[in-house]
């Protein structure tokens, strides 16, 4: 039912798709896709977190899923395994994704994770690191192999938060905006994402649907034009991710996944909190905000 409840706040703010970033059960995942006038959802079905004795099975097995992306969780300490991969471990995995044409998202939330996945040639890594304003040869590192960043800083800052209250923990907010601005000013493409989730065991809680607007509000905050803003959520990862090439914008041939408001988001983004109707795949949804 929870489940269902994400999906109609995601429908109801405008939010016609959906990428899973991790689905426990294959048969509940697929149970959510497809539904009419709801949030279209795309998954990687089971990420990569728990040591692997075969990459290119553990790959293979998504695939026959119907997986759309291949997700790995990177890790410096055993936080959400006992044993984090090792990176010969993630580069085997990126290396057999993309041997099926599939893009490669990794999660990461510190400088040493994050090297990792740029050394193993992921393309998008979701998150930013947490300890301090991302390092410039890291930047660099990423405009050299093309990365992806989707920094989910709603999600960073709460992430903080969660962490400052741990004794001598004193971490500040101060580094994801820093860290984002220094993305944007080098030229990464930076897409608007949430990891929207209530899942128990999470560091922080975010809400599906108003999660996207307010981090699109964010990059405008840090810099982005609201045009920018926008195509972070809608053209461009519609063109990079490669597998929605069918949405993203508003053309002839395209999926009509479209958004009407009571105002002009590209001169006022808060006019996307003013959600009036929303259609997906044509068909217009009866949920309102």
């Amino acid at each position: 039912m929870e489940a269902l409840n994400d999906l109609e706040n995601g429908v109801k703010y405008g939010v016609t798709s959906m990428l899973d970033m991790a689905a426990h059960s294959t048969e509940f995942i697929n149970s959510l896709k497809k539904r009419p006038g709801f949030s279209d959802i795309l998954t990687c079905y089971t990420a990569a977190l728990y040591p692997i004795d075969d990459p290119k099975a553990f790959v293979a097995d998504q695939v026959n899923k119907g997986a759309d992306y291949i997700k790995i969780i990177i890790e410096d300490q055993p936080r959400m395994a006992e044993k984090p991969l090792s990176p010969e471990t993630i580069t085997a995995l990126t290396e057999a994704a993309h041997e099926h044409k599939l893009l490669v998202f990794a999660h990461a939330v510190s400088m040493a994770t994050f090297k990792t996945a740029i050394d193993a040639g992921v393309d998008v890594i979701t998150h930013i690191p947490v300890e301090a304003p991302m390092s410039q040869s890291l930047i660099e590192e990423m405009l050299k192999k093309g990365t992806i960043t989707v920094p989910t800083s709603g999600m960073m800052k709460k992430t903080i938060a969660f962490l400052n209250r741990i004794p001598n923990v004193n971490l500040d907010t101060q580094n994801i905006d820093m860290t984002l601005k220094a993305l944007m000013n080098a030229g990464i493409p930076v897409i608007a994402g949430t990891d929207a989730n209530h899942a128990p065991f999470a560091p922080a809680s975010i809400d599906h649907g108003i999660g996207l607007l307010d981090e699109i509000e964010a990059f405008v905050a840090a810099g982005m034009t609201p045009v920018q803003a926008l195509q972070s959520a809608t053209s461009l990862p519609a063109r990079l991710f490669g597998f929605i090439t069918d949405r993203g914008m508003i053309k002839p041939g395209l999926r009509a996944d479209l958004l009407l408001v009571d105002g002009d988001p590209t001169t006022d983004i808060k006019a996307l909190h003013k959600v009036k109707r929303v259609w997906v795949n044509g068909i217009e949804s009866s949920i309102t905000a």
